[in-house]
């Protein structure tokens, strides 16, 4: 095989092996907005904000069997440097809804302070631990004490308090609360319960879809308002919309532009070393191809025998590549490695996505290498052989000069 070596097999481990790493962690990143309002789970939340969204009507939908719903209050906090997520919660459907347990410690009926489990590990508090706490929407400061850890598969980051405790912090006022998120069986029914309350809500489920369910507005309102929701979000918010709302529809979207624009330079810089390490391997073969198309060998035998090769060093290569690579990304996963605002980064690591990457890249090197391949195979034959000329004469003058200067140790020798 002419391309076999191991400086070429190493330099594609190391193309795929950037790749294999890079892709789940922003895909992990983009998921991150959808995690933190956990996944599937719909969200309810105020239509604007001169409107509060009520904890009691989380009470009402809580008496259907069918539903779990979570009123929750959201604020932002530092602890010990670390930049934190803090949840008013009712601590029973919150770990209900999130598929979560009480880890250590317990739980006290009214006040209390819960740490998920990612979080205590980058904050290294542990049950009975005191630390201060600072204000979100106020300027305050608290001595907190941690009653329980909680963990979560969705998310483990988060600062759990009361609904109270929580109220004070974000500024809100008696009963109100930022969201309520819902888990049910039927979609349907949900919105028909809804809609015979007299709350005014948009309901977002986990795609960016959004509902305005408001007894209270015209059809035409009603109309009108979802279409500046989805088409005209500037004037939605100018108008008091809901943060939660906004959020939800353009986190996602807005972080996906980004994503997949890191997705396709990370592809083009994959591309441009994969060519380079290749170009440099067929170089390192020119006298070789020279020799063989002296000796009868057509072009088309010529770029078979290479596409060939080409196939052969990058299966190796990304095999080993996206091995690694997923090791990698399951420790950086493992010990919650990688954080933003407060939350920790999951990679999308499945064997779908890592098939995508084995694929991708033994596509990406097999077109590198045949368009070195054709690019390189424009020149004459007799140029390949002068390179091999060179070569040889390269290899012969340092000999020469070597006995021509050290005549003894050719006596010796003798």
């Amino acid at each position: 095989m002419m391309l076999l070596k191991k400086k070429t097999i190493i330099g594609l481990f190391l193309c795929t092996l950037v790749f294999s790493s890079s892709i789940p962690m922003l895909l992990g990143i983009q998921a991150t907005p959808n995690d933190v309002f956990g996944g599937d789970i719909m969200t309810i939340s105020q239509v604007n904000s001169t409107t509060s969204l009520s904890s009691d009507l989380a009470l009402d939908l809580n008496q259907d069997e069918n539903i779990i719903a979570s009123p929750e209050i959201y604020a932002f906090c530092m602890i010990k440097g670390h930049p934190v997520v803090t949840r008013g919660v009712v601590i029973d459907k919150y770990l209900e809804l999130e598929d979560g347990e009480i880890i250590e410690g317990s739980v006290p009926p009214n006040e209390f302070v819960v740490l998920g489990e990612d979080l205590a590990r980058r904050t290294g508090l542990g049950v009975g631990d005191k630390f201060v706490f600072t204000g979100s929407a106020r300027p305050s400061i608290f001595q907190l004490q941690v009653d329980a850890i909680y963990t979560s598969p969705t998310s483990a980051d988060d600062l759990l308090i009361s609904l109270g405790e929580a109220r004070f912090l974000a500024g809100l006022g008696v009963d109100a609360v930022s969201a309520i998120r819902v888990k049910t069986t039927n979609q349907t029914a949900l919105i028909e319960e809804l809609e015979e309350k007299d709350d005014p809500v948009i309901i977002s489920n986990a795609v960016g879809e959004n509902m305005v369910v408001n007894t209270n507005i015209t059809d035409e309102e009603k109309t009108q308002l979802t279409l500046a929701f989805k088409y005209e979000p500037e004037q939605f918010k100018s108008e008091g919309g809901s943060y939660v709302s906004v959020f939800i529809q353009e986190g996602g979207d807005s972080i996906k532009v980004v994503i997949i624009t890191f997705i396709i330079l990370d592809a083009a810089l994959t591309f441009i070393g994969a060519t380079a390490i290749l170009a440099r391997a067929i170089i390192e073969r020119r006298p070789d191809i020279g020799a063989l198309s002296a000796i009868g060998a057509d072009r088309n035998y010529l770029r078979k025998l290479i596409a060939k090769d080409i196939v052969l060093i990058s299966i190796p290569a990304s095999i080993a590549g996206v091995i690694i690579g997923s090791m990698i990304v399951q420790t950086i996963d493992t010990y919650s490695l990688m954080q933003m605002f407060g939350q920790t980064i999951h990679p999308a690591l499945d064997s779908t996505i890592m098939l995508g990457i084995f694929l991708t890249t033994i596509t990406l090197f097999i077109i590198s290498g045949i368009l070195v391949n054709e690019t390189l195979m424009g020149a004459s034959t007799q140029n390949m052989m002068r390179d091999s000329d060179d070569i040889v004469s390269e290899s012969i003058i340092p000999d020469l000069v070597d006995l021509l200067e050290e005549p003894e140790m050719k006596w010796e020798g003798a």
